[in-house]
């Protein structure tokens, strides 16, 4: 009889409880390992699309940055064209005035000198212009790189978003509106300098022409109606170009002002759309977090549900039985066996009872 085995037998037991505890607690542990891989992946397809938008962010500004050098290269040709037409009707005014005398040779010759000394100052003007343009365009290149280490800075700043979450979603916000304001700032600056340049130098060769204009009335005092209204009318046609040219400045203008604040707009629900998607990702971790915990508790009752089964199945009742009933250490190796074999055909692990086996009854261990 086993009866002075019980210890032994009940030992036995409680190593199958501990089996069926470390085979469940590996199960939850393989369980959070895959809710936290999804976590991760759901983490890095964020930072994935937050680079994106910035990278289409920065396309947008080196488009407009391109747009308006290119607008500027065209505006300074269409001055060079009016410089050149308003050449050419002086030069064709003085052609005819060739025709009235010897005199008015002369004097053409040196209205000629004088326009090719105003045409050499023009070009210096021009040159100067154009020295102008190329520093504006180094500042452009340097506005560009410093756009670049900003764009850096805001990467480095997404990925600390990604460790820190909400905490640093007020700083992106500020920061984002800060470099909107620069920009802005800067673009508008950039424009009204570009304004006052354009007026300045339109002022002078408006005073310009009048003063040629005045000398040529002076000099053909003596000519007809005719010739006095054609001038009159290129006067009214260049003074109606330029009031077109303003016109369309300030159109242009107004425009680009118009879509920088769409722009700003579109950010800001963005920046919305953010917060909506990390308030529902913080919902959806808690949901994730009752789950596991919901999980936990059925897993508990379970085992114990399991440990009742157990102690009621007749499979043990007949063990335990022939336990009770077996009068030699063989006995106890057969049922000792019997229920290694069936921890190793439920699948459970069966560290714990050979452990107990090598330390308690090392002579049934061996035989194992």
């Amino acid at each position: 009889m086993l009866h002075d085995e019980g210890d032994r037998v009940k030992a036995l037991h409680g190593r199958l409880l501990l089996s069926e505890v470390i085979a469940q607690n590996k199960a939850l542990t393989a369980h959070k390992a895959r809710v936290a891989g999804a976590r991760k992946a759901q983490e890095a397809a964020f930072v994935e699309q937050q680079r994106r938008a910035l990278e289409a962010a920065e396309q947008v500004e080196l488009a407009k940055l391109e747009d308006e050098r290119a607008r500027l290269r065209a505006q300074r040709d269409a001055q060079s064209q009016q410089l050149e037409e308003v050449k050419a009707r002086i030069l064709a005014e003085r052609a005819m005035d060739k025709a009235e005398g010897e005199l008015i040779k002369r004097k053409a010759a040196e209205e000629a000198q004088e326009l090719h000394e105003k045409e050499a100052a023009w070009r210096a003007k021009m040159a100067a212009m154009n020295e102008a343009t190329t520093a504006a365009n180094a500042t452009l290149q340097a506005f560009r790189a410093a756009e670049r280490e900003r764009e850096r800075l805001a990467d480095a700043a997404v990925e600390e978003y990604c460790k820190r979450k909400a905490a640093t979603d007020a700083e992106r916000a500020a920061a984002l509106a800060t470099k909107e304001a620069a920009k802005e700032a800067g673009r508008l600056a950039q424009v009204a300098l570009m304004e006052r340049n354009y007026l300045a130098w339109h002022t002078k060769a408006e005073e310009a022409l009048a003063a040629n204009v005045q000398q040529a009335e002076d000099r053909a005092a003596a000519d007809t109606d005719t010739q006095r209204r054609r001038r009159q009318q290129q006067q009214e046609a260049a003074h109606r170009s330029n009031q077109q040219q303003l016109a369309r400045k300030a159109s242009e203008v107004e425009a680009q002002r118009k879509a920088d604040h769409a722009f700003c707009e579109a950010w800001g629900v963005r920046l919305q759309q953010l917060r909506e998607e990390e308030r529902q990702e913080a919902l959806d971790a808690r949901a994730r977090a009752l789950a596991v915990q919901r999980f936990q508790q059925w897993q508990a009752a379970r085992r114990g549900a399991a440990c009742k089964a157990e102690h009621r199945s007749g499979m043990q009742a007949a063990l335990m039985a022939e336990a009770a009933v077996a009068e030699q250490a063989e006995d106890f190796a057969a049922y000792a066996a019997a229920l290694r074999e069936e921890v190793r055909r439920r699948g459970l692990p069966l560290a714990p009872i050979d452990l107990y086996l090598a330390a308690k009854q090392p002579s049934i261990a061996a035989t194992m």
